[in-house]
C-alpha cells in the first residue's frame, strides 16, 4: 500500500473514531514523516507549526473574534436589532428580514459566522417565538443569515484564506466577498418574504420617519464602526490586524461610555472567551500547516494538479468540480483544515489555468460556509438548534429553501467572475 494512501486512510480512522480535528492532523503529519520513502527531519513538524502561526496577518483574528463577542455583551446587537426593525419589520416575515440585516452589518464587525449567529440568536429566535414564527424555521433564518458573516468584510476566514496563499492580499479577498454577501442577503430576503406571504408568518406595525430616526441616531455609534474598520484598510491607513484593534476600541467606547452597559466583568469574560477560541484556532492552523507540509513533501500537489488538468482544462468546469468536493467536505471538516490543507495544494492548478486567485478564494469560503448549516458536522446548524431547542430533522424542515438559495448564489458567484472580481480590480488594483 503506498505510504500517501496510508497517511490518508490513517486520517479518516482518526476523523471516525471522532478524535479533535487538530489532534487528527497532528498525528497523521507524524505518521507521514515516519513512512516517507525519503528521510524527513522531525523538526520539520514544529518549524513548519511555527511558520504557519508566525503571521502578522493572523494576529487580526483574535481582535476581530474579540470584536464580535464585546458586540454581544454591550447591548450592539440588540441596537441594530432594533435600528432594523424600523425599517423592515412591517414586510411580510418582518423579524426574519430584521434577522438577515442584522447579520449583515454585523458581519462587518465580527467577520465569523458563529459570532453572528450566537449574537442574533439570542435576541431573535426567542422574539420570532413570542410573535407566532414556528421555532425552526427561526433558527434556520438564523443559521443562513449567519453565512454572510465571513462573506462579508471583514473576514476570518479570508484572512486564513491569505495565509495559506501568501500571495493574494487580504484587502482584494474582502472587497471580492462584498458583492456576493450583499447579493445572498438579498436573495435570502427575497425567500424570507415569499415563505411569509404562503405562511402568513406576522410582521410588525410601520414605523414613522419619526420613529426610525430615532433608531438610526440610538444605533448610529455601532454603524459607524464597521466604516471605520473597513475604510482604513481600504484607504491604506492600517492593516487588517491593526483595523481590528481599532474596532476592538470602538465596540469598548461604544459600550462602556455610550450604551453604559460593558462592564469590567463582562470584558474580562470575553477577553477568556476569545482566548479560548483563538487558542483552538491558532492550534488547528498550526497542525495543518503540518499535514499540508508533509503532502507537499509527498508531491501531493503535482500529483493532483497533473490529475485535475487531465481531466478538464476548462477553468469553468474546473471551478464546478472543486465547488461539488468542498460541499462534500465542508458537511464534514472543519473550514481551517480545509482552507489550510487543501488550498495550497490547488492553487498550481488555479493558477495554470488562468483562475483569479481572488475570485477562487471566495468560492472556497463561500463553499465551507454552506457546510457550517448542513450534517453531519455544521456547527452552526447546532449551535441554533441548541440555542432554539430543536432536533436536526425540525430545523431542516425550514433550512431546505435556504440552502438552496445559498447554492444558487455560490453558483451566480462562479459562473460570473465579476460579482468578486469587480470591486478589487476598481478600488485596489493589482500594481
Amino acid at each position: 500500500m503506498p505510504p500517501l494512501a496510508i497517511v490518508a486512510a490513517v486520517f479518516l480512522v482518526l476523523f471516525v473514531l471522532r478524535v479533535p480535528v487538530a489532534f487528527a492532523l497532528g498525528i497523521t503529519a507524524l505518521v507521514g514523516l515516519y513512512l516517507s520513502p525519503t528521510p524527513i527531519q522531525l523538526s520539520t513538524l514544529p518549524v513548519a507549526i511555527w511558520q504557519s502561526i508566525n503571521s502578522f496577518v493572523l494576529l487580526a483574528i483574535p481582535f476581530f473574534i474579540l470584536m464580535g463577542n464585546l458586540a454581544l455583551a454591550s447591548g450592539v446587537t440588540r441596537r441594530l436589532v432594533d435600528a432594523a426593525a424600523a425599517f423592515v419589520g412591517h414586510i411580510h416575515g418582518g423579524l426574519a428580514h430584521v434577522g438577515i440585516v442584522v447579520n449583515m452589518i454585523m458581519a462587518g464587525m465580527s467577520g465569523s459566522d458563529m459570532a453572528d449567529a450566537a449574537a442574533t440568536g439570542s435576541i431573535l429566535i426567542p422574539a420570532m417565538k413570542r410573535v407566532g414564527y414556528p421555532v425552526a424555521y427561526a433558527a434556520s433564518i438564523i443559521a443562513g443569515a449567519a453565512t454572510i458573516g465571513p462573506l462579508v468584510p471583514p473576514s476570518i476566514a479570508f484572512i486564513i484564506f491569505s495565509a495559506a496563499v501568501t500571495d493574494v492580499s487580504v484587502g482584494r479577498l474582502f472587497l471580492g466577498g462584498a458583492i456576493p454577501g450583499v447579493l445572498l442577503g438579498l436573495l435570502m430576503m427575497v425567500q424570507a418574504y415569499v415563505v411569509a406571504r404562503r405562511h402568513n408568518y406576522p410582521r410588525g406595525p410601520r414605523l414613522s420617519n419619526r420613529e426610525r430616526l430615532r433608531a438610526t441616531i440610538v444605533s448610529l455609534p455601532v454603524l459607524i464602526i464597521p466604516f471605520i474598520v473597513l475604510g482604513s484598510i481600504l484607504g491604506g491607513i492600517a492593516t487588517p490586524t491593526e483595523a481590528a484593534v481599532v474596532g476592538v476600541i470602538g465596540v469598548t467606547f461604544v459600550g462602556s461610555v455610550v450604551y453604559r452597559e460593558l462592564t469590567l466583568r463582562a470584558f474580562g469574560e470575553q477577553l477568556l472567551a476569545t482566548l479560548r477560541i483563538t487558542a483552538t484556532i491558532f492550534f488547528i492552523i498550526g497542525t495543518a500547516a503540518a499535514f499540508a507540509r508533509v503532502l507537499t513533501l509527498y508531491g501531493a500537489a503535482t500529483a493532483l494538479a497533473d490529475w485535475v488538468t487531465g481531466v478538464t482544462d476548462n477553468p469553468v468546469m474546473f471551478l464546478l468540480g472543486i465547488n461539488l468536493v468542498y460541499l462534500l467536505m465542508g458537511c464534514v471538516i472543519d473550514s481551517v483544515p480545509i482552507i489550510l490543507v487543501f488550498v495550497p495544494l490547488l492553487m498550481p492548478t488555479v493558477t495554470k489555468l488562468g483562475i483569479d486567485p481572488v475570485h477562487f478564494g471566495v468560492i472556497t469560503v463561500f463553499n465551507l460556509l454552506i457546510g457550517l448549516i448542513t450534517p453531519p458536522y455544521g456547527l452552526t446548524m447546532y449551535l441554533v438548534c441548541r440555542m432554539a431547542g430543536i432536533t436536526l430533522t425540525e430545523f431542516w424542515r425550514y433550512a431546505w429553501p435556504i440552502f438552496l438559495v445559498l447554492v444558487l448564489t455560490l453558483l451566480l458567484t462562479t459562473l460570473f467572475a465579476p460579482l468578486v472580481t469587480t470591486l478589487p480590480n476598481l478600488l485596489m488594483p493589482v500594481r
